[in-house]
């Protein structure tokens, strides 16, 4: 079924904004990436479980696991439109990317596990880093460095021995996803997929 393209606006620009208690409006916040299958979720999960369960950090939830793409932040309803037809227009192929290195950024203090970059993987995330310039949103990050969140506050205290699971991770489409915050303290936030769009087959040769 073809969705009008009137209707996926309306339904983002009332997405896009929420009352806070002093019913003031606040802006969503989304970025572009890439979501894991269940089952690529369910095994990296079972492999931190056996190998980092003796470090203090908070563990990110297994759903949560995903591939940023660019992180675009704050962006207005005013700006949605802008960003959907931007979105439609970007061309990738579909991904086959392989899991590398554990990591970690100090000054996010976050545990990582590393993808292995490829012409493709970099063409896309050319495409998508270049819509923060478009939308007037400033780019978060200097490289791209495509990652796997495993844990955050991070504080290396523990040394860590285990090896990092070798995965190959398959993507057919690339989506939008809104960081939703929960509204219990302590709880991390969700980020449901609000657009998805294909990525181009590879052709056989």
């Amino acid at each position: 079924m073809v969705v009008l393209k009137d209707k996926i606006i309306a339904i983002i620009k009332e997405l896009s904004f929420l009352k806070n208690d002093n019913m003031q409006k606040h802006h969503a916040r989304y970025f572009i990436g890439l979501d894991l299958t269940p089952k690529d979720k369910l095994t990296i999960e079972d492999w931190r479980e056996k190998h980092l369960r003796c470090l203090p950090d908070k563990p990110v939830p297994a759903e949560n696991f995903h591939i940023t793409l660019s992180f675009l932040g704050h962006v207005s309803p005013e700006k949605m439109e802008l960003l959907h037809d931007k979105l439609q227009q970007i061309k990738g192929q579909q991904l086959t990317l392989h899991t590398s290195e554990l990591g970690s950024f100090q000054k996010a203090k976050i545990l990582y596990l590393g993808i292995e970059q490829n012409d493709a993987l970099k063409a896309l995330a050319q495409q998508c880093l270049k819509i923060n310039s478009v939308l007037g949103l400033p780019s978060h990050h200097d490289k791209y460095r495509p990652h796997i969140t495993l844990t955050r506050k991070h504080k290396e205290i523990v040394p860590i021995e285990a090896r990092p699971p070798k995965l190959e991770l398959n993507f057919t489409q690339f989506h939008l996803f809104e960081s939703v915050s929960s509204k219990t303290p302590g709880t991390p936030p969700h980020y449901p997929k609000r657009l998805s769009f294909d990525l181009a087959p590879l052709l056989s040769r």
